[in-house]
């Protein structure tokens, strides 16, 4: 009996951790693909491979998705923006994963009438509750000073005929959605996209309760990962996404056209740049709470503590590897350790980890890998980038006494009661220094003894302190080593400088430490090959402007890379990789160079007794020079430096603010403000001025036939065209999708017609025999300055009721309103 029990509770506790647990997530959408992540992570069996039982609850109508999950009903769900609110309201939820970076929902009207926010004052707009509190479509609403309380609500009816039949003026619909119903029909229709009013936040957001991840950590976990390899998956595989869910899934009889829409148009809002899936940021949620402040919706006091992603599990692993082996130990591991931390702190994605790494280990990291960032000496810096295609970032400064500096050399020393004054006293004598790969603790020591017989005497001590303790007991006669090895080791009370003797001290401006050479550049922070421009942008810039504060005290600043070329020319000189080249004889040197050597020669014998009398006229001018030479270049070069990065952000950000991406003409921001100037200008004084509105016909039939990017082909082609038949003067802006708007003044009516013409005759005459591009003719709008005008939209708004006009009557025409 008692073996059978034991034999129970063994089989029991073995097969334990393949208990499946069963869990549901409630859904907050009618549209089929916003649900397609957990569908794919179902039917792939990503939750069942974690031992994870999902049941996927579709939208029900008036369910309070987050009581359904507080109380237990739903595990998880799929709330807006408003759960910032539900938390501040006490509710005991916490936010896990943003489905979309940018919001999906917007406004959409049949009205004609109706263009911008400003025409939604005192009208039907059918849009829940929910909704009416999105942050996105609150925040365009308020912009243009529309307040919730100076719009109709109505709850929705969730079908599209109560929009096209003008029962409401506008509907509040997702992007991916109910736009390609409408075109489907041909219904002309204004979309009112919170993103291009500057308003962008997340769309769909994953959430469960805190006693879930308080009780089930594990679990949570569990379900995250498989929740998110199924949307990577989802957005990978869009069509056989989106078959999946019109034969299994497809509650609302859509098309599998309209579900590959749908999918294609969802991914466009999943993903940022070159951020990670489903990544939410605390940044993004204060954002949003700002805006429901402002509204009034949110009290001034309210706390995020524990509310975005508290078990981090959207954190991603960034290693930063440093070079610690040898002259590794006098590096400064526990700096990096809080360094780390605080990247941590700042970058709610990622969590930042050190591994110390010798010189191999180094290289097999970077092979496979394994770390995103490394910092090592420029030396195995320069050899890693010829390898495997690092690349420098920055260069470190470490602090001593509230001072940072960004070069160092090497020291070369003996015990100060040696019989040793000179370079010329060291025959015969025993050298040690750090290693062979050692910068500063060989190679420079090496090069400034310029004697190849010592390398023959010298032993390597594997750290810097090993070489000084090597010295003082007698063991080797002379050491080679970094400068501010000896400062530190006096100021941790280990020797007295009195101790040592300094052999070829030189001096340098500004910099505290006994130097035996020339400085070179200090220590490389660098990425690796795989590291992302966008996580490496966002790590430099975060460092760099730590370092510039003048409050912080950290033992090591950034700047940007510095001249390595110093540091190439020794290696150079050293025939070390990657400047390794076969031996030269003496008989290969004196033939290769004989005419060089001779005109040499020659040189010197005129220059001999010349040079010595202004050797010493100029020694003393020299040494000065020198001096002023060293601080001119280093301000140059900081000058330079920063000229350069004002210069490229002046002219990045210039661009970004005024100039349509695709197109290169004004965008719409830039646009209305340089119509405004010439609409105030017009009305001072008493000038014409004129606004065409041109639209390209059909210009969706040109996407669905020949795909997106023959569309951007005409978009361009056409831009330029009229680019090149306007005046320098007249303004030329993309004010939608295919949507163009051109202000001209100085100009009769008659004259703006007959350029209206000449635009619509060319587009046609061009397209369709020109660079391979579908035909396609435009219609134009046009109208003109009144008195009676008080802003310039006034004649927009006339413009596009021209343009609607000239469509209506067939399109391909000019019309004048």
């Amino acid at each position: 009996m008692r073996v059978l029990v034991f034999f129970l509770f063994f089989c029991t506790t073995l097969f334990a951790h393949h208990t499946v647990e069963p869990i549901s997530i409630q859904l907050a959408w009618l549209h089929q693909f916003q649900s397609a992540g957990f569908y794919i992570a179902k039917e792939k069996g990503f939750y069942e491979e974690l031992d994870l039982n999902v049941t996927i609850k579709e939208f029900r109508p008036n369910t309070n998705i987050v009581e359904s999950v507080i109380s237990g009903e739903s595990t998880y769900g799929i709330g807006k923006s408003s759960l910032i609110i539900d938390r501040h309201n006490q509710k005991p939820i916490v936010a896990l994963m943003a489905l979309f970076q940018h919001s999906p929902s917007v406004l959409i009207s049949t009205n004609p009438v109706i263009k911008t926010p400003d025409d939604l004052f005192n009208r039907i707009i059918m849009m829940s509750i929910e909704e009416s509190s999105s942050v996105s479509i609150l925040s365009m609403l308020m912009s243009h000073g529309v307040k919730i309380e100076d719009i109709f609500l109505r709850q929705p009816s969730f079908n599209l005929d109560d929009l096209i039949n003008n029962n409401v003026d506008a509907m509040a619909c997702y992007i991916s959605n109910e736009p390609f119903l409408l075109n489907e029909r041909n219904i002309t229709h204004t979309i009112l996209n919170p993103k291009e009013h500057g308003f962008d936040f997340y769309g769909d957001i994953l959430f469960t309760s805190e006693r879930e991840i308080s009780l089930h950590k594990e679990r949570a976990k569990r379900f995250y990962t498989a929740t998110k390899q199924g949307w990577e998956w989802a957005f990978e595989h869009i069509p056989q996404t989106a078959q999946l869910i019109y034969e299994k899934y497809n509650t609302q009889h859509k098309s599998l056209e309209a579900l590959i829409y749908e999918g294609e148009t969802l991914k466009k809002l999943a993903f940022d740049e070159d951020k990670p899936f489903g990544m939410i940021e605390t940044k993004k949620f204060e954002e949003i709470a700002n805006v429901y402040k402002i509204s009034g919706i949110l009290q001034n006091r309210y706390d995020l503590q524990g509310f975005v992603d508290p078990l981090h599990f959207a954190k991603d692993i960034v290693k930063i590897g440093i070079l610690s082996s040898r002259e590794g130990s006098d590096t400064f591991p526990k700096t990096w350790s809080d360094s780390a931390q605080y990247l941590s702190t700042l970058f709610p994605s990622h969590q930042f980890s050190i591994v110390p790494l010798n010189f191999d280990e180094m290289k097999t990291s970077l092979e496979k890998g394994e770390v995103e960032f490394v910092i090592t000496n420029p030396v195995n810096a320069i050899q890693l980038e010829q390898l495997y295609g690092l690349s420098r970032i920055a260069t470190l400064s470490p602090r001593y006494k509230e001072h940072y500096y960004s070069e160092y050399g090497s020291v070369i020393f003996s015990k100060a009661d040696a019989k040793i004054e000179n370079y010329s006293d060291l025959k015969g004598k025993k050298v040690g220094a750090v290693s062979p790969h050692s910068f500063g603790g060989y190679l420079l020591g090496i090069k400034e003894l310029n004697n190849p017989s010592l390398t023959q005497n010298t032993t390597f001590w594997e750290t810097h302190n090993n070489v000084v303790k090597a010295v003082l007991d007698g063991r080797i006669d002379v050491g080679i080593i970094r400068t501010n090895v000896l400062e530190k080791m006096q100021d941790e009370g280990i020797l007295k400088l009195s101790d040592v003797k300094i052999l070829g001290d030189k001096k340098h401006p500004n910099f505290p430490f006994v130097s035996s050479t020339e400085l070179y550049p200090e220590w490389v922070l660098a990425k690796a090959p795989h590291t992302s421009e966008y996580l490496t942008n966002e790590v430099l810039s975060t460092l760099l402007k730590l370092s510039s504060s003048s409050k912080a005290t950290q033992a090591f600043r950034l700047k940007t890379p510095l001249d390595y070329s110093k540091v190439h020319a020794i290696l150079k000189e050293f025939n070390i990789y990657p400047y390794e080249q076969e031996p030269y004889t003496f008989v290969d040197v004196i033939l290769k160079y004989r005419y060089l050597f001779l005109g040499l020669f020659i040189v010197f014998l005129i220059s001999v007794a010349f040079m010595i009398f202004i050797q010493r006229l100029n020694k003393k001018l020299r040494d000065r020079t020198n001096e002023i030479q060293n601080f001119n270049e280093t301000l140059e070069q900081e000058v330079q430096q920063r000229t350069h990065e004002l210069s490229l952000l002046n002219s990045k950000l210039k661009e970004l603010a005024n100039t349509d991406e695709l197109t290169k003409i004004d965008n719409r921001r830039h646009f209305l403000l340089m119509a405004t100037q010439y609409f105030h200008m017009a009305k001072r004084n008493a000038m014409e001025l004129h606004i065409l509105s041109l639209d390209i016909d059909f210009f969706k039939h040109v996407n669905d036939t020949y795909g997106h990017a023959k569309g951007d082909e005409v978009l361009k082609f056409f831009c330029k065209t009229i680019k090149e038949m306007i005046r320098q003067s007249d303004i030329f802006g993309r004010i939608g999708g295919e949507e163009f708007c051109i202000c001209i003044q100085n100009t009769s009516l008659d004259g703006a017609r007959i350029l209206a013409e000449k635009i619509r005759e060319c587009i046609e005459r061009t397209t369709g025999n020109t660079q391979n591009l579908p035909a396609i003719t435009v219609s134009i709008g046009i109208s003109s300055l009144k008195e009676s005008d008080k802003e310039v939209f006034d004649i927009i708004k006339r413009s596009d009721e021209a343009l609607y006009d000239a469509k209506r009557k067939g399109r391909n025409q000019v019309q004048i309103l």
